[in-house]
């Protein structure tokens, strides 16, 4: 069996960081990315830079709390064209470094196997990356690298900001089995809380459970978990997967249950402007839009659609729909999570086919 060598790229809390990129003057100070055009104290925070953080800042705060706990912070609205725009110069780069899969608009998979054997470092390869993204966009990312997909993901996850940790599968094991399994990527609290009940409390645990057990627990999601614990995984970097999809959508889970229509509205244009982006570059266009939400916190999500008589990319109908989909549905409603989804997709080209 051949031996990957694989890279999640991240980059650094990268939408504020893109409004420093733009506007040299605001480096290293703490920027917040939120409210709405009409008055920056509504809405929530969409992204915040690491110097926002320290102060206490944290995605999804109503602008409001975000404005008085720091005060001093630089307030600037959403440009998702901006950030497409960055990340399209990113993805470039890391195809000339070797097969890259995008994974979001901020972090990528690089498979770096044939450069390791033609004589370089993996953490050579990594400081050259973080140098060039920063010298030529000032944006600073972290790195994780390791032999599969989901134990790089982990990997850059350990130290952030500018970071990067290398480690093999037996490293793997050594630093995550001693931690609680909310620290393994795809474990979300409701199963950490099922595991728990069955005395499974660290990755450790998980790792060396019997699989039988697992799998009446938490059913067949149990064997995935089990091989990520164990640093088994996928290594194939499809440097394709932009295509295809069958669906795509975001979603955000608040840290409390919130009613507020203008806080959850304002998510809702930020969402969807992302994803009409997304179809106008793959030249296609949305028959169905759905809302995605949770009533409860450690239950599954639910959602309710919307079929068009005729397949849309313009985000301005889209949002009507979605609005419409929430007064109907989920007004007063105390949501821990909400998100949009398009499917059902047609190709640009073929929908002026329909007027005749």
């Amino acid at each position: 069996m051949s031996h990957k060598t694989i890279l999640l790229v991240d980059m650094n809390s990268f939408f504020a960081s893109v409004h420093q990129a733009e506007d040299h003057s605001i480096l290293n100070k703490p920027v917040i990315v939120g409210g709405n055009p009409n008055n920056k104290n509504k809405g929530m925070v969409l992204a915040a830079s690491y110097e926002a953080k320290n102060k206490g800042i944290y995605t999804t705060m109503t602008m409001y709390k975000a404005v008085k706990k720091c005060p001093e912070a630089i307030v600037v609205t959403p440009d998702h064209l901006l950030y497409r725009k960055y990340s399209k110069k990113i993805m470039e780069f890391l195809r000339l470094i070797g097969p890259t899969e995008v994974a979001s608009i901020d972090e990528a998979y690089v498979d770096i196997t044939d450069r390791v054997k033609q004589g370089a470092t993996p953490k050579s390869i990594g400081m050259y990356i973080q140098k060039t993204l920063w010298n030529k966009l000032k944006l600073g990312c972290s790195i994780g690298c390791s032999n599969t997909k989901t134990s790089a993901k982990m990997a850059a996850d350990i130290k952030k900001p500018f970071g990067f940790v290398h480690l093999e599968r037996q490293q793997f094991c050594s630093f995550f089995h001693p931690q609680q399994l909310s620290k393994l990527h795809g474990c979300g609290k409701k199963t950490e809380e099922k595991l728990n009940k069955h005395h499974i409390l660290t990755i450790g645990d998980l790792a060396k459970a019997d699989p039988l057990q697992l799998k009446m627990v938490i059913g067949i999601r149990g064997e995935m978990l089990q091989k990520i614990a164990l640093g088994i995984g996928s290594d194939k970097v499809n440097a394709e997967r932009v295509k295809g999809d069958k669906t795509i959508g975001k979603e955000r889970t608040f840290t409390q249950p919130t009613v507020e229509m203008d806080v959850l509205m304002n998510l809702a244009r930020n969402m969807i402007h992302v994803l009409c982006e997304r179809l106008q570059e793959k030249k296609i266009r949305a028959g169905t839009i759905s809302i995605v939400y949770k009533i409860k916190r450690d239950e599954g999500s639910h959602s309710k659609s919307m079929t068009l008589q005729e397949a849309t990319s313009d985000p301005d109908l889209i949002y009507s729909v979605v609005e419409k989909l929430y007064d109907k549905h989920l007004h007063e409603v105390p949501l821990w999570l909400f998100g949009v989804r398009f499917s059902n997709f047609k190709d640009s080209q073929y929908v002026q086919l329909s007027f005749f």
